[in-house]
């Protein structure tokens, strides 16, 4: 027969790829040959490359489910390749395998049939033949994991996949440069190097390291006596003094508190909860803890520990409470609780074991040995565990002499409430029976339902007609409760924690994550490829202690491995293993395997001291390497895995933030505190990680400066570059701001000599002095005629609060509303106020506040004198509430005109109205007798006749900020410096 003419089929029997000939008499397989041991690295490359390209693209078609043509790819088979002589066994050659000429659709054969796979796994599989297409023998061992639902079994090769190793103690390699070698960690590097044939960069200069080892560890730049200091400095330890001043200081916490809560997904909101309140009141205990336990260098198994239970562990600081946070702080999915555990699975093992198991969700692990059974083991570890209320955390001096005093609030709170429900009751069975009552009390009862409370203004209606002992005990309690409240002690601070629940559940198995299809009992236990021999189920409450034992133990390969690897990619730009929430056979392979074992072990050895690993890592020759390009490094190693120069790194959105407010001499030190605003004027001077993090209207600026998203954990950010960065610092008003303070800096305007201002800049801003070159361009910038600044747009509108007295018929002490966020104007960063309520102002309406004292109100000032007209139309859409009072109030004229809406529209016209320029006209919006359900719509234009018009919507806009061609030549040479790379980049 024509072997090549004959159709190809492949399927899986042994040990390679089979490759059978479809003839009219019928199939014919080869003989297996006997297996060939195949080496550890092979059997990496194979399953790290070569089974994911086969799973990907070859699974849906050829594999247990479905053998199309016959042929499966999901298993052993033997390689074999087609000829006019028939199949013959392996086949090194890709220029001749069917294999290869099938992928790179060469001739009738072409697999995936209508698309081609990548170049790279076309790449990879042409070196798999070329070793001779080893397969590691799936065949199962003594060392296995059967499951109860569906016998999933684990392979001798996937437990000998390079992660689920223990973690072994290298000795450091030996090299042929010992006098480059700092500490053990170069040894490594070099070993590597060496038999490459290259030569790593060479040190840094003091000033780029002082500036690199201060941005890794504190996010801001070197002041410039610190520069000064370390650069004079000629003793052995001067580094070393260096990296221990920035491990000790509070700022260091905050820097790296902020990578872990890209891990932990932080954000101080909900996302979308429909109408649920979306704020995570007490997110920022959570924050504050993480921040408090790195600069406390809190040993990173009790890290683990406290996040996952610290509600389990004996007495002791109440603060620690707050790490359960980690746990509470995600997505709430309209609190649908699948949803919810999936993301705390998927959160704490991706973070602490860099697994991907919620993938097990629906089927078992499409990869990496976890059945689904492991996945709902751990699902029900978390359905055991229960939300309580926010618990307090301050000390019991504080707590519980609050939790008294608040007892005995809702106690007479809730005697006063049965107590008015008790006579309005009594009314209504009185009104029953016929009994004459007077009008007001029966129009008052009508206006509320059976079994709800009087509101204030009806229980002062209804209050005659109560018993007379009744009415008495009302107004005693009502004068207590409102004591009480006036009196509280200090309130104490609360977190987000967890709890058992009393009774854990008896998991089952969703069947493809469907909760109405339930299958058989997942025990509470840790996942099996982690597990020795004995896997005990958890039987002491929900089980949250015991996984947090078992992630937090040095038997468990995994922990310090991924940690160690988060450690290195932040002052290396990348990680020892690429895919730091990957460890995985998707992920990436370690470029330096022995490296992060050695570092791994000294981990764990010391404490699991994150500071102590940070230290060895940032005294090696390898982390003070200079940036510089070698062209023959560059063509052997054009991604640097070999670590021969120090990677040139861009600073991410809160060091850039924090480093423009460093330079501008703003920078608020204080540690800890609930969120702020960071992008609302007037701008606060916190440090960045104090940012609120709204997690469904994300602003913008943080997605342009690629902020990690906080739906779900993040390894790493993405690096992109998009105009909109260097318009950032060409136009935001933030930075403008902060170019005219650091202008205004007395370092900058002391000195009477320009020379001496522009060294002073560039120590501030770059940790080094200009040369001469620099100093000229600068001088040159400098003397050239500064052009006018232009005239400012008049602001004719204005947008605030207040009132109206009837007696004057005027408007009573408007207040500019300060607040300008997501579109409209607001009393305060925090909505709605505690105070004032909604009241608010945008482009087509508002919200009035609380009462008729605090009216929205729209502010039009008269440019001129002139005679003016009003054309406008009002509407309150909502069925609730009753509606609110419209009025047009002129300061020369009194009120020009009154209308009521409530679920309806009016037409608001003014006809001829004299002002005078600098007059006002107030657009009036209050609420009637309650404020529920007040927003409302109304848009007016003011027409001079042949002259001018003003529109309340076309001319709505956001308050201005400071115009950059208004500053002054300094403050506009300070902004240029500013959007230099050298200050955007740590070298």
């Amino acid at each position: 027969m024509n072997w090549q003419k004959s159709k190809i089929l492949f399927f899986t029997t042994g040990a390679a790829l089979v490759v059978l000939g479809a003839t009219r008499s019928g199939l014919f397989a080869a003989e297996e040959p006997k297996l060939v041991p195949i080496e550890p690295a092979q059997a990496e490359f194979f399953e790290t490359k070569i089974r994911p390209v086969l799973a990907n693209n070859c699974y849906s078609c050829h594999s247990d489910k479905k053998q199309k043509g016959g042929l499966r790819v999901d298993g052993k088979a033997l390689l074999l390749k087609g000829g006019d002589s028939g199949p013959a066994l392996v086949e090194k050659d890709p220029a001749k395998s069917l294999l290869i000429k099938a992928v790179k659709h060469m001739g009738d054969l072409q697999m995936p049939p209508g698309k081609k796979l990548k170049d790279e796994e076309i790449a990879d599989l042409e070196a798999w033949v070329k070793m001779g297409s080893p397969w590691p023998n799936d065949a199962p061992k003594a060392a296995t994991t059967t499951t109860p639902d569906g016998g999933y079994v684990i392979s001798e090769a996937q437990r000998k996949f390079w992660s689920f190793q223990p973690v072994r103690n290298y000795a450091p390699p030996k090299v042929k440069n010992g006098g480059w070698i700092s500490n053990p960690v170069d040894a490594f590097i070099l070993a590597k190097l060496e038999a490459r044939g290259l030569a790593p960069a060479k040190i840094a200069d003091k000033a780029t390291l002082i500036r690199r080892a201060t941005f890794d560890l504190h996010g801001l730049p070197p002041t410039p006596d610190e520069v000064q200091s370390f650069v004079g400095d000629a003793t052995p330890n001067a580094y070393e003094k260096v990296i221990d001043r920035l491990l000790a200081s509070p700022r260091y916490g905050e820097r790296w508190g902020r990578h872990w809560l890209d891990v932990a997904r932080y954000a101080d909101t909900k996302g979308y909860v429909f109408q649920e309140d979306r704020n995570y009141p007490n997110a920022f205990q959570y924050r504050d803890w993480v921040i408090r336990a790195f600069n406390e260098d809190l040993p990173y198994d009790q890290f683990i520990i406290q996040q996952l239970a610290a509600d389990r562990l004996p007495d002791g600081d109440p603060r620690r409470l707050a790490a359960m946070g980690f746990l509470r702080v995600g997505r709430r999915f309209l609190n649908q609780q699948p949803d919810i555990i999936d993301d705390r699975i998927d959160t704490a093992m991706r973070g602490f074991q860099g697994l991907s198991v919620a993938c097990a969700r629906c089927h078992d692990h499409k990869f990496d040995p976890i059945p689904t059974q492991d996945y709902y083991s751990l699902y029900g570890v978390f359905a055991s565990s229960t939300e309580p209320p926010d618990t307090p955390i301050s000390p019991k001096t504080i707590s519980e002499p609050w939790a008294a005093h608040d007892k005995k609030v809702r106690e007479t709170d809730a005697e006063e409430d049965n107590l008015i429900k008790e006579q309005v009751k009594l009314l209504r069975e009185r009104e029953k029976k016929g009994e004459a009552l007077p009008d007001e009390i029966k129009k008052t009862l009508a206006k509320f339902r059976e079994r709800e409370k009087p509101d204030a203004k009806e229980l002062a209606a209804l209050l005659p007609a109560f018993e007379e002992a009744a009415r008495e005990k009302v107004k005693t309690l009502g004068e207590s409760l409102a004591a009480l409240k006036k009196s509280y002690p200090p309130t104490p601070e609360r977190a987000m924690t967890m709890a058992d629940a009393e009774k854990p559940v008896e998991q089952h198995i969703f069947r493809r994550g469907n909760q109405g299809n339930k299958g058989d009992l997942a025990p509470r236990r840790f996942l099996a490829i982690l597990s020795g021999e004995a896997r005990p189920e958890w039987k002491n409450g929900s089980g949250r202690l015991e996984l947090a034992q078992s992630i937090a133990s040095k038997d468990n390969p995994l922990t310090a491995r991924v940690m160690v690897n988060r450690l290195w990619m932040q002052h290396f730009g990348t990680g020892l293993v690429g895919t730091p929430s990957d460890f995985g056979t998707r992920g990436e392979a370690p470029t330096h395997q022995e490296l992060i074992d050695y570092l791994s072990k000294r981990f764990m050895d010391s404490g699991w001291s994150i500071k102590a690993m940070q230290k060895l890592i940032m005294m090696s020759s390898a982390y003070r390497q200079s940036n510089d390009f070698n062209a023959k490094s560059f063509a052997s190693d054009p991604e640097n895995t070999l670590i021969w120069r120090m990677n040139r790194r861009r600073l991410e959105l809160e060091a850039l933030r924090d480093s423009l407010l460093y330079a501008s001499g703003k920078l608020d030190a204080k540690v800890g505190g609930p969120a702020v605003d960071l992008w609302q004027t007037p701008y606060p001077a916190r440090r960045s990680v104090y940012g609120l993090i709204e997690r469904q209207n994300l602003p913008g600026i943080f997605k342009t400066f690629d902020f990690a998203t906080p739906d779900a954990s993040s390894p790493q950010r993405f690096k992109t570059v998009v105009p909109q960065q260097a318009l950032f610092l060409m136009n935001n008003d933030f930075v403008v701001d902060q170019a005219q303070q650091l202008a205004n800096r007395p370092e900058i305007t002391t000195p009477k000599d320009d020379v001496a201002r522009i060294r002073a800049l560039y120590q501030i801003l770059f940790s080094r002095a200009p040369d001469a070159a620099e100093i000229a361009l600068g001088q040159k910038y400098l003397q050239a005629a500064p052009g006018p600044a232009p005239d400012l747009a008049p602001q004719f509108w204005r947008y605030g609060w207040g009132g109206f007295d009837e007696k004057s018929n005027r408007v009573t002490g408007f207040t500019p509303l300060a607040v300008f966020k997501d579109g409209s104007y607001r009393v305060g960063a925090e909505f709605p106020h505690p105070q004032l309520g909604y009241v608010s102002l945008g482009s087509g309406g508002g919200h009035p506040g609380h009462d008729s004292a605090h009216a929205a109100i729209r502010r039009w000032v008269a440019p001129h004198d002139g005679v003016v007209s009003i054309q406008g139309t009002a509407n309150h859409p909502a069925d609730a509430g009753d509606g609110l009072e419209l009025r047009i109030v002129s300061s020369r004229s009194g009120s020009l005109g009154t209308w009521t809406i409530q679920n309806s529209s009016a037409e608001t016209k003014v006809e001829k109205i004299a002002l005078q320029k600098g007059d006002t006209l107030d657009f009036v919006a209050s609420p009637r007798t309650s404020d529920n359900s007040d927003s409302f719509g109304w848009v007016v234009s003011i027409v001079m006749p042949k002259g001018p018009s003003w529109s309340s919507l076309t001319q709505f806009s956001a308050p201005p900020g400071p115009a950059p061609a208004s500053l002054s030549s300094w403050a506009r040479y300070a902004q240029a410096l500013l959007m230099s790379n050298e200050f955007y980049f740590v070298d």
